[in-house]
């Protein structure tokens, strides 16, 4: 079975690395699998006291902390929801904002929101041929014994690669 956390409180942030360690170590021991950590964002803005805005930056820390700890221990980090469900731009803007931050996708409360979402953490075409141009120069050039190297007018290096690869990692799991 999988399994996700869902983190609701200012102590739940704060102790989403023991957490996330836990849930791993029960995934050893018992048929739950954790997969990832959902942001519960409007329960976790009533825990603090702060009041939803239309660009969450009253969130951008709890965002952040969310993505880094459930990215260090190899699980998914599901964003916040959009409750507006029928401002799509806003939900657009705000699902590619969570996209960039490194979130691997984000929840939806009406069916019109799925498409929007789905558009938005899905590499376009363009930034696939990139990666595969980026990586296969990459290797090239590696072959040859360099190190950094100039790719379409940037300077590129292995952090450049593996993001990259991430690209196609999500492009094929789309």
């Amino acid at each position: 079975m999988r399994l996700l956390i869902c983190v609701e409180s200012a102590l739940g942030l704060l102790h989403l690395p023991a957490l996330c360690e836990e849930g791993l170590w029960q995934s050893h021991n018992t048929p739950f699998a954790l997969e990832g950590v959902i942001f519960g964002s409007d329960d976790f803005c009533a825990d603090i006291g702060a009041h939803r805005t239309d660009d969450a930056m009253e969130l951008l820390y709890a965002r952040q902390k969310i993505v880094t700890v459930a990215k260090a221990y190899g699980l998914q980090a599901i964003d916040l929801v959009h409750i507006n469900y029928t401002d799509l731009q806003c939900l657009e803007r705000q699902a590619l904002e969570g996209a960039h931050m490194g979130f691997t996708g984000k929840q939806v409360i009406h069916p019109n929101q799925i498409p929007v979402v789905q558009k938005s953490f899905t590499p376009s075409q363009e930034k696939i041929e990139w990666a595969r141009e980026l990586i296969e120069a990459f290797h090239e050039h590696h072959e040859d014994g360099k190190g950094a190297m100039s790719f379409r007018g940037s300077m590129i290096d292995m952090p450049l690669v593996l993001q990259a690869k991430n690209i196609l990692r999500m492009a094929e799991n789309t």
